[in-house]
């Protein structure tokens, strides 16, 4: 037996403190990771906030990188249960699927993986049935585990960590009667997709079940040997059912004092208090205090019960990755019981990796249905996203943009091993797949160990993308997609844990309607050291108890009265201007951009008061993304979203640290394993270039 775990006792104000929550009084904002080509604004006390939590990377994610395989992640279990239409083994015979389950676990399988060039295979343990009942998936687990290894191969393991497989598990452990999470009319909370009624949603933060999964994460590390555990659905929060109720009233009791729930709710008791059911319309309960708890209390539960196997895990294990599926981040809360539930700056600190699931990005109707988002995020925290990349673009982008990850290109069912979603071909791989992935691996000393540059910061708060004005997050989230069209080095801001503003030259805070009082303080400070801002529509509206304020904050920045013209304003040492509105489409939906874009991209650069690190003139269907190396090295990646239509004669400037000429810059492609020297013209810190032709990836190396 491993390590006993610690038990489950940490109180609110620990967890707080470890989690910086805005929720506890303290406002913070998370700047970008240090940027080696950008001065610190004089007199800006930057430095003195404290930046994300990272957890130590093992040796082999940092040398390596990673290209993921997923083994049908199926345990036998539900292959054997599962029968609806949708599963592909629904309508075959025992012996059939027993012989495709040994096929995927077999020393052949996992050759022919490692020839393709991945070198890191996700693979099944367990599925929420019960450990006895799924012996025989976590045996089969550990050889598989053991065969991978010896070919030099690293594994992740699938378990479920959300849902119950409640007819055998309750056979185990009858009182987990008490373990699943009701909806609002008393009825279980079972898995949507399928449907799956058998598939029950837990509460993670019920003590048995919390029990129950530092056993398997027990078993994952010391038996299994895996380098990484895969905890699934990571999206249910609390419920109805009578434990989350009561966890619910004990929440409130220490959040708040009597007098406190007094004032904030009308009365002190909260024993006949019941947790508030979904809206029926958005904003509806934005102003409901009860509401605003319940959703901050799901959040804390969900990230509070990753920290604790995640620290168990390393425990254990020091080297051990721990990962998730929050799905992806957009820039508000996923949701489950259609109440906020992830808080992704909360939850990420405390792993390696996070998955953004669903098809791969790929060009549709002149939309990029981008993940540049969840990358940006999980660079703040040090986690790669996993996502599929079976096709050029989606790997491209990951490429580009995520932590040393080429994505997961490939699953594997029976003796086929296929790419996963594609766009196109369901059962043959790109040739030019393929070669993405020999070069992301044999080009890795490109990858390594690089930090991203940014100009322009853009800042998010907990409060807005939980229960700010759903209208503000659609019009934030179109802002980022014409910056990330519109080739603007930047990044996101995140306020739960602090960094150092003073590296950017502009912060943006695009309709970021629900902001504290600290947070509107420290901007203005770095508005009038030297620093610009642009704000647009609702900014700063409320504070962050969502309380409106008499006027915007940051309105006194500008001269006169902040209403429906554009405003320019010079307070200080600094540039502000504030846009009326972020003019989204009628029927808007994620990835599209604002009508107005050409605007806002003008108002970034008049902020920006100089040139940005880095211009590139191309179509909206290129993308582009600059690095920093130790010992100077920068490395920009472009990619191109309209694969069908290579793009040729992209002219590119970029801001070097000092003047000293640079030895060269080459285009290294992997198409082959020769590099193109371009030339280039240097005036001062501005170097320029051209780059003659991009298919769909393309890697300039500044040396």
């Amino acid at each position: 037996m491993g390590k006993e775990p610690e038990p489950f006792e940490v109180n609110r104000r620990e967890f707080l403190t470890a989690t910086g929550s805005l929720i506890a009084g303290a406002s913070a904002f998370a700047g970008p990771v240090p940027n080696p080509a950008t001065e610190a604004l004089p007199g800006f006390p930057g430095k003195s906030f404290p930046e994300p939590l990272r957890q130590k990377r093992p040796a082999w994610w940092r040398e390596q990188g990673l290209v993921m395989a997923g083994v049908n992640w199926e345990s036998l279990l539900p292959r054997l249960r599962f029968g609806s239409a949708g599963q592909p083994q629904a309508f075959m015979d025992y012996d059939e699927k027993m012989a495709i389950w040994r096929r995927e676990h077999s020393e052949e399988v996992a050759q022919r993986l490692k020839d393709m060039g991945f070198n890191f295979l996700m693979i099944p343990l367990y599925k929420g049935g019960g450990l006895k009942a799924e012996r025989t998936s976590m045996e089969d687990a550990k050889r598989f585990t053991e065969i991978c290894h010896r070919l030099g191969l690293r594994v992740g393991c699938y378990t479920s960590s959300g849902t119950i497989l409640y007819e055998s598990l309750l056979a185990e452990i009858p009182e987990a009667k008490d373990w699943f999470i009701l909806d609002q009319n008393g009825k279980y909370a079972t898995y949507e997709y399928g449907p799956l009624y058998f598939r029950r949603w837990a509460n993670r933060s019920h003590p048995g079940y919390r029990k129950l999964m530092r056993e398997l994460v027990r078993f994952a590390v010391e038996e299994a040997k895996v380098d990484l555990i895969h905890l699934d659905n990571y999206l249910y929060g609390p419920g109805y059912e009578p434990y989350s109720v009561r966890q619910f009233r004990e929440y409130l009791k220490s959040k708040y004092s009597p007098e406190e729930r007094t004032r904030r709710f009308g009365f002190a008791e909260v024993e006949c208090i019941e947790p508030p059911p979904a809206p029926l319309h958005a904003d509806d309960f934005n102003g409901d205090p009860l509401y605003r708890d319940f959703v901050d209390y799901r959040c804390e539960v969900l990230a509070d019960t990753y920290r604790e196997l995640a620290e168990y895990a390393r425990s254990l294990n020091p080297e051990i990755v721990m990962e998730c599926n929050t799905a992806g981040y957009v820039g508000e809360l996923n949701r489950s019981l259609d109440i906020g539930t992830v808080d992704h700056t909360r939850l990420l600190q405390w792993g390696g990796a996070f998955w953004d699931e669903g098809y791969p990005t790929r060009l549709e109707n002149g939309i990029v249905p981008s993940k540049f988002r969840s990358m940006m995020l999980g660079r703040q925290y040090g986690n790669m996203v996993f996502l599929y990349t079976s096709d050029r673009v989606a790997m491209a982008e990951s490429m580009a943009f995520n932590l040393q990850s080429a994505g997961c290109a490939a699953w594997v069912n029976g003796d086929d091993i296929i790419p996963y979603l594609s766009k196109y071909d369901a059962k043959q791989f790109d040739p030019q797949v393929l070669a993405l992935i020999r070069f992301f691996r044999r080009e890795q000393q490109y990858y390594r160990d690089a930090e991203l540059i940014a100009d322009v910061g853009v800042l998010s708060t907990y409060a807005n993308t939980a229960y700010g004005p759903c209208i503000t997050r659609k019009r934030w989230a179109a802002l980022t997609q014409a910056l990330y069209q519109g080739k603007v080095p930047f990044i996101l801001v995140p306020d739960r844990c602090p960094g150092d503003l003073s590296r950017f030259q502009v912060l943006v805070l695009a309709d970021l309607a629900v902001v504290s009082d600290e947070l509107v303080d420290v901007v203005r400070r770095y508005v009038q050291q030297g620093g610009g801002l642009v704000m647009t529509g609702q900014a700063a509206e409320f504070d962050e108890q969502n309380h409106r304020r008499k006027q915007p904050g940051l309105a006194d920045l500008f001269p006169e009265p902040l209403a429906d013209k554009v405003l320019h304003a010079k307070p200080g040492k600094g540039r502000a201007i504030y846009i009326p509105r972020v003019v989204i489409p009628e029927k808007f939906q994620m990835w599209m951009l604002p009508e107005n874009r050409a605007e806002l991209l003008e108002a970034v650069r008049w902020a920006t008061n100089g040139p940005l690190q880095v211009e590139v003139k191309a179509p909206e269907t290129v993308a582009m993304s600059l690095f920093a190396q130790p010992g100077g090295r920068h490395l920009l990646h472009l990619v191109n979203y309209d694969q069908d239509h290579p793009v040729r004669d992209i002219d590119v400037t970029v801001q070097l640290p000092s003047e000293n000429r640079i030895a060269s810059i080459r285009m290294v492609s992997p198409a082959s394993d020769e590099t193109r020297t371009l030339a280039v013209a240097q005036t001062g810190r501005a170097v320029h270039f051209t780059v003659p032709r991009l298919e769909v990836y393309g890697l300039l190396v500044i040396e």
